[in-house]
């Protein structure tokens, strides 16, 4: 018989799901929740009076009893959580961004290395979408031919989020790190191979009236060995529902997520004849990110999103934001 994982939550936002997957999982029971507002305390205290509460985070991470820490706060806690974690010997699933600057990644990469029994992924949800897997279908049976060229976008679509809510908080705060990063890890795990350099620039025009400080959006162009160019955007300012658009050239053929319609061409010609994708995202697919980490950790098989996905994503996410200061091509250091 398995041992059941004992789970602490950190943050009751998104981690507020994560609770619910975790109580559904066979091979998890949550013994313990953090959040610095009372107010989501007492609605676990109310829904879930068996676990237990706090408002410190110390109290999960330094908890003999707790083999894994679900980390959902804020972005600039995340490093210290999760290096505390890793000390502590707990297992970590964190919300991106790993950390926030070179020097936190650095100091997370070197804790990790000596602590190589502990492991990390994060909820890269994106490639469990429909759409996605289907398109990783194609590319293993070599149906798009030479990929040359990928381009994402990250639309956000909730500029108070980041004018009001508590990214407005954060000095430097990256919507690089918040939401391309998201893209990046997609482009990661279907070219399964990685970019050596990076230019991008941003601007931040659509919150120039606002307290937010940081550039509202950032475009980067990334280039791989064999010269395949993938262009990410991070775009929070846009006046457009939150969407993920995908384009994938091939010399076959061309996958193409706009909006709200996924299809795939196969053809140069006006005539051409498209064949569509489902992209319906249901929610059970959003857990399977979190689910296959916990099978992980108490069985051989690996993760969907593994420990050096999450590092490499990181690398790449880093390299963006300082290429942006330096206004020049940046080496990705991993």
């Amino acid at each position: 018989m398995i041992k059941k994982l004992n789970i602490g939550i950190i943050g009751l936002g998104v981690g507020f799901h994560h609770l619910k997957c975790f109580i559904q999982n066979e091979y998890c029971k949550v013994i313990s929740v953090c959040d610095f507002d009372q107010k989501k305390i007492k609605v676990i205290q109310s829904k879930f009076p068996k676990i237990k509460t706090t408002l410190r985070d110390k109290d999960i991470i330094e908890d003999e009893n707790i083999d894994l820490v679900c980390i959902a706060s804020y972005d600039n806690y995340h490093c210290d959580q999760v290096i505390a974690s890793v000390k502590n010997k707990k297992h970590v699933f964190v919300e991106k961004p790993l950390c926030t600057n070179y020097k936190e990644y650095i100091k997370i990469k070197n804790v990790l290395k000596k602590n190589p029994k502990i492991k990390i992924s994060s909820n890269f949800v994106l490639r469990e979408a429909p759409q996605f897997i289907t398109l990783n279908k194609m590319i293993e049976k070599k149906k798009l031919g030479k990929i040359f060229y990928i381009s994402g976008e990250y639309n956000y679509g909730r500029l108070n989020k980041i004018t009001n809510g508590w990214r407005s908080n954060i000095p430097k705060y990256s919507v690089t790190h918040g939401g391309a990063i998201h893209i990046i890890d997609l482009v990661l795990s279907i070219l399964k191979k990685k970019p050596i350099k990076v230019v991008a620039s941003g601007n931040n025009i659509s919150t120039a009236k606002t307290n937010f400080r940081s550039n509202d959006i950032i475009n980067s162009t990334i280039k791989f060995e064999d010269n395949t160019i993938v262009n990410i955007t991070s775009n929070f300012g846009c006046v457009i529902p939150h969407h993920h658009t995908f384009k994938l050239y091939g010399t076959e053929r061309t996958f193409i997520q706009d909006y709200n319609k996924t299809y795939v061409s196969k053809s140069r010609e006006v005539s051409n004849k498209v064949f569509k994708i489902n992209n319906n995202y249901l929610d059970k697919n959003k857990k399977k990110i979190l689910e296959s980490f916990i099978h992980s950790l108490v069985s051989k098989k690996k993760p969907i999103v593994s420990q050096s996905d999450v590092i490499n994503s990181m690398a790449i996410s880093l390299a963006i934001d300082k290429s942006v200061k330096s206004n020049k091509w940046e080496k990705i250091k991993y």
